[in-house]
């Protein structure tokens, strides 16, 4: 960490304000001006789980997604009706309070001016704007996971407030993990956090206690009742669905809670491990992917099977056609390199923002084994725009070339030490096993049995060969062959 950031003065509390409204009012524009309708399919299984939870009090028996969801749909079905604009006015606040999230972090990590940048791109990111206005889970769940790192990373610049910050930091797990999976990543990437922290191991094993059983109080409703009706489909059939198939296998349909279907596939991933880690990787490497793909909702014909079975299943979805495609791979991919270059300096410069780098790869680490998606990296985007801000303000500095110039000798410098152990692996271990193990024993045999593929002349009754006395001129010392 950077340390205490300086105090907030008039001018920089304006443009906060001013760029906190800029991004309510891109959002709320968008939601107030947008077609009425579900754009995406996965909008239609929680509007229907929302309706039957204000109907029935619970979810119909097919639905196998996460819970909390739904539920904050209800809740504004009940209070404003059924209509989508209020709930998307509400999303929209959401988003606004990521930036906020954002903005936070940037001053805390690299300061005020660095902070207002990743605010300014947070703000205006077109990804985050639309998303305001489709009903998925990743809108509440991106804002608890920053909300989370906020707390956190408050903790680990200071010692004041720490038990509670990490209370609340524990309870926004347990909140994110309601809402989707990547709260499942988020509580797997603050074990590895604060595990290896660096801070005395009291200051670890507390940390992890307090947001361990704050995460816990707020999953164990959740919990009880699905060991109370033993249904596990939000956990068992989705992660079945979402395995690949490994060669060879013919899972089932997977019906009730999908055990059958998620045993199949397991089972499949044990007799191929090869094959897994090889589909791991890919995937891996697909989450990086600039441009969106595997959209379902791409299709027209997709769009008009569903909006024959929903009226409500927009035809004309602006937001996957070949033109936002573009947009969103060019703005990916030019948010992406500054990231990378930020982060290059940020690195060496501020070891308070490493998180930042690991929390992207975590996540995408986390979803490799599945069918990645383009929108599964929506909750890394902030972190992309805190690196990207760093570096925007080190290059209008002029000084971001000379900081990855020192960061890359820096990385030279550590992977010569790297390679010195590799020597060290190479001379001594590996050599010795070869001439010990390998030529040692044949040499033996051929001396034993006077095998001789050299062809030199040796003195009778010994094993020394003899050498060709020559004169020994320099000529031919340099001629060592």
């Amino acid at each position: 960490m950077t340390g205490q950031p300086e105090p907030m003065d008039r001018a920089e509390r304006g443009w906060v304000l001013a760029l906190l409204g800029l991004a309510l009012a891109l959002r709320m524009g968008f939601v107030l001006f947008q077609q009425p309708g579900f754009y995406f399919a996965d909008s239609l299984e929680y509007d229907g789980a929302a309706r039957n939870f204000l109907e029935t009090g619970q979810f119909d028996r097919h639905y196998f997604r996460f819970p909390l969801y739904p539920v904050v749909m209800a809740a504004s079905y009940r209070v404003f009706g059924t209509g989508l604009t209020p709930f998307r006015v509400f999303q929209a606040f959401l988003g606004t309070l990521t930036c906020l999230c954002v903005w936070l972090l940037g001053r805390r990590l690299f300061g005020p001016r660095t902070a207002l940048l990743a605010l300014s791109g947070a703000a205006v990111f077109p990804m985050h704007v639309v998303l305001a206005g489709i009903e998925y889970p990743v809108v509440p769940g991106t804002l608890l996971i920053w909300a989370v790192f906020v707390l956190v990373s408050g903790v680990m610049s200071g010692p004041s407030g720490g038990l509670v910050k990490l209370a609340l930091g524990g309870a926004g797990v347990g909140l994110a993990a309601l809402f989707f999976e990547g709260g499942l990543a988020l509580g797997l990437f603050l074990i590895l956090w604060l595990l290896l922290s660096g801070k005395p191991r009291v200051f670890r094993l507390r940390s992890l206690s307090v947001t361990g059983m704050a995460a816990l109080v707020v999953l164990a409703p959740w919990i009880y009742g699905m060991m109370r009706t033993g249904n596990y489909r939000a956990l068992v059939l989705r992660a079945g669905i979402h395995l690949p198939t490994a060669p060879g296998v013919h899972p089932p349909l997977g019906e009730n809670n999908g055990e059958d279907l998620l045993m199949a596939k397991l089972s499949g991933f044990v007799r191929n491990p090869w094959w897994m880690l090889r589909y791991s990787g890919a995937e891996f490497v697909h989450f990086w992917n600039p441009c969106p793909d595997r959209l379902q909702a791409a299709d027209p014909e997709f769009r008009k099977q569903l909006h024959r079975e929903d009226r409500r299943m927009v035809l004309e979805n602006g937001l996957v056609g070949d033109l936002s495609r573009f947009l969103y791979g060019g703005a990916f991919s030019a948010l992406l390199a500054a990231a990378a270059a930020g982060a290059l300096v940020a690195l060496r410069t501020t070891p308070g923002s490493r998180f930042l780098v690991a929390w992207p790869v975590v996540l995408g680490a986390c979803y490799a084994p599945f069918f990645t998606q383009m929108r599964y990296r929506i909750p890394a985007d902030p972190a992309f725009i805190l690196l990207g801000a760093y570096a925007v303000d080190l290059a209008l500095k002029r000084s971001l070339w000379s900081g990855a110039r020192e960061s890359l000798k820096a990385l030279w410098e550590g992977w010569k030490r790297i390679a010195e152990k590799i020597l060290v692996v190479q001379t001594f271990i590996i050599l010795f096993i070869l001439f010990a193990l390998v030529m040692g024993p044949i040499a033996l045999l051929m001396k034993l049995f006077r095998k001789d593929p050299m062809h030199a002349p040796t003195v009778p009754g010994s094993f020394w060969a003899l050498r060709e006395r020559t004169r020994e001129r320099m000529e031919e010392c340099r001629k060592q062959f």
